[in-house]
């Protein structure tokens, strides 16, 4: 049982303290994708999110201090752990179903569905909600948002948006890409859920729920079989035949498989790093990557998260923000410089 007076807060937290590697491997790799750029261009901004609040406010129930006050509660808990102090929107939907998501390019907000909190426990709600922010925290409402429009939308818009003569394989290989990144991004907010509660077998009992809802099963799920069956998904693949089912079933998932989620949760909570963390010794900040190097002699420096993008980006690659109004610097000691400048006053770097 979580015992919700005691649990920790981490302030200053900063998500490169628990962000998965694989996550940040992802982002890297998806900044890199051909036309993400302008995608990102035709599809960010207010319109989305206008149409989407519009959603919200006319089909369910936004939830605050006198509306659904024992779940809101839970939400202001999981965010002061995170230290998460700008609160998005959180809403339930009517939806039968159990799952919930984040959305947002400006403005965020979270939707929990009506089956979800009917099916879990107030400690794997709480969980939920933690996972959730946990997007929040790690910057990846961006990416998140847009790969949520473009599932909205289908694949035939996609089409429309891009260049002429760009074609299936670049749309398809953009889709591909933004879907090993969701995937990978679910990690690390498994790690956050698990943050928020401070107990793996809750995190576990939810993810596990999601992989076998029914409600009459649900009180004698066995967790020592769940990890058995993780085992068992993780040994096969001793030949090419398994290895290529599982690349197919994973091809389209926005998510990795329940299963695997809860031994990768169990793992973690057994490591030195949540550990640390869980004593206060941790990475603070607001920085979800490793500074990148650059090759070039000027760089742009993100005005959100403060990392170095080259001077051809449009978007960072570390969080995604816009880099209209960064500022141009030596890439060596990172001081402002300006375009036509041949020598860095600070390092004396050549700069052109």
């Amino acid at each position: 049982m979580v015992d919700f007076e005691n649990l920790h807060e981490f302030p200053g937290l900063s998500p490169a303290a628990f962000q998965h590697p694989l996550d940040v491997q992802a982002t890297t790799g998806i900044s890199q994708v051909p036309l993400l750029a302008l995608l990102l261009k035709k599809i960010s901004g207010s319109v989305w999110e206008r149409q989407m609040w519009l959603s919200q406010i006319s089909s369910t129930v936004r939830l605050g201090p006198n509306q659904g006050r024992s779940v809101y509660n839970k939400f202001v808990k999981a965010a002061a752990i995170l230290d998460i102090p700008e609160l998005p929107d959180i809403y339930v939907s009517n939806r039968y179903v159990v799952n919930a998501y984040a959305f947002g390019i400006e403005k965020y907000q979270i939707t929990l569905f009506s089956g979800l909190i009917d099916a879990l426990s107030e400690e794997e709600l709480l969980a939920v909600i933690g996972h959730e922010l946990g997007h929040i925290k790690c910057n990846h409402m961006l990416y998140k948002t847009m790969a949520f429009v473009l599932r909205l939308l289908g694949m035939n818009v996609l089409y429309s948006l891009l260049p002429a003569g760009t074609g299936l394989l670049a749309s398809l290989s953009l889709q591909l890409s933004l879907l090993q990144w969701e995937r990978m991004a679910e990690f690390s907010c498994d790690r956050a859920a698990l943050l928020v509660v401070q107990d793996s077998e809750v995190v576990a009992s939810g993810l596990t729920k999601l992989a076998g809802g029914s409600e009459k099963l649900l009180p004698e799920i066995n967790l020592d079989s769940i990890l058995q069956q993780a085992k068992e998904y993780e040994d096969a693949g001793d030949n090419l035949l398994e290895n290529l089912f599982k690349v197919n079933m994973m091809l389209f998932q926005t998510h990795p498989f329940p299963i695997v989620r809860v031994k990768e949760i169990m793992e973690w909570a057994k490591s030195e790093q949540y550990q640390q963390i869980l004593n206060g010794k941790y990475t603070r900040g607001t920085s979800t990557a490793k500074p990148k190097k650059m090759s070039e002699p000027t760089s742009l420096i993100c005005p959100s998260c403060e990392q170095l993008n080259s001077t051809k980006s449009s978007f960072c690659w570390a969080c995604g923000a816009e880099l209209s109004k960064a500022r141009l610097v030596c890439s060596q000691c990172q001081i402002k410089v300006f375009a036509n400048w041949q020598k860095c006053p600070g390092c004396g770097a050549q700069l052109s």
